[in-house]
């Protein structure tokens, strides 16, 4: 892979693509299977309704995380930017990333590897 990220398709954020509301985070939480990584634990939960034809993400960086924003931000930045880039190749889905504090100093193109091996991991990751 190198040390730069791949993308596949048009890579754009709707805001459509994100969960938002604390019901949603809720029931990934509570319905979801957890896949821990060195760098993020991805829970992955079945779509609720049948309409939803592209995947939905969430991140949650909390104070636990670090008491500085610019962590907790930057964090967030890598995770979205990694989901980004390749949420083409991902099965219809909600998902939660919960940053870990390993995150700290990686790069763009170590936190996607991981994001993808966990995609392929729990099964959510279109294989052509």
């Amino acid at each position: 892979m190198g040390r730069d990220p791949l993308q596949f398709g048009k890579a754009t954020l709707e805001k459509e693509d994100r969960l938002s509301l604390e019901s949603e985070f809720g029931y990934v939480r509570n319905s979801g299977k957890e896949f821990p990584g060195r760098l993020m634990l991805m829970v992955v939960s079945a779509v609720p309704c049948e309409s939803c034809i592209s995947p939905r993400f969430g991140v949650i960086c909390g104070r636990k995380f670090s008491t500085r924003a610019v962590d907790r931000n930057r964090a967030r930045r890598l995770l979205r930017e990694s989901f980004r880039l390749i949420k083409r190749k991902v099965k219809p889905c909600h998902i939660l990333f919960i940053a870990r504090r390993s995150i700290f100093g990686k790069g763009l193109h170590v936190v996607q590897k991981e994001m993808m091996y966990l995609m392929e991991k729990s099964g959510v990751w279109i294989k052509e």
